[in-house]
């Protein structure tokens, strides 16, 4: 399992588990298919999402009863952040808090297919300006396999390109000719993709 590398000192903790993303339009499917629409707030690093309905009734999940979270994203962030679509998908992984150094379950953002997944988990980043300060967050990536096997991608273009070792040559040759970024989400899900259409991955 992976360590998810929330920040230690307690009060940039707090402000890491209690990091929400709200999504007006959004639905949650159970792990029993049940599905319920209306406005997520999800909160990643706690494992937990909170629905609510048209009715106004909250209804508040553990990422244990959850098998995915899937919101629809803004027009306008799409265009800032470069994401892969309006429609983003959210789910559940078993990792090791880094904090607590306990098995824990945390949302991470499926950007991409498997059978080798590339997840995006976003942590937030306090930004001060001469004006104040805002909440910003920053991209971590990740490859999954499972559940419970998410591997950090620390260094994005070294540790892909060492996970898929004997395509790593076509990697970085697809990756040349279509001028991609290791970096960008958007980009990075392209590789994936491309990495997983290859034979005999190394995994």
């Amino acid at each position: 399992m992976v360590i998810l590398g929330l920040l230690a000192i307690h009060g940039a903790r707090a402000q890491t588990l209690n990091y929400a993303q709200q999504y007006k339009v959004g639905a949650i499917v159970l792990t029993d298919g049940t599905q319920l629409r209306g406005t997520v707030m999800l909160y990643p690093a706690r494992g937990t999402v909170q629905i609510r309905m048209a009715n106004d009734t909250v209804y508040t999940y553990a990422a244990q009863a959850v098998n995915c979270v899937a919101v629809e994203e803004e027009q306008e962030r799409i265009r800032a952040d470069k994401l892969v679509s309006t429609l983003r998908v959210f789910r559940p992984y078993y990792v090791v808090s880094k904090s607590t150094l306990q098995p824990t379950w945390a949302f991470f953002e499926q950007i991409s297919d498997g059978p080798v997944v590339l997840l995006r988990y976003q942590r937030p980043n306090a930004i001060m300006t001469a004006g104040g300060g805002y909440m910003s967050s920053l991209d971590n990536f990740f490859l999954a396999l499972g559940v419970d096997q998410v591997l950090p991608l620390k260094y994005p273009r070294k540790d892909l390109l060492t996970f898929f070792k004997k395509q790593a040559p076509r990697i970085e040759q697809y990756v040349k000719e279509n001028n991609l970024s290791y970096t960008n989400a958007r980009e990075l899900a392209f590789i994936v993709n491309y990495a997983n259409s290859l034979q005999n991955p190394d995994y």
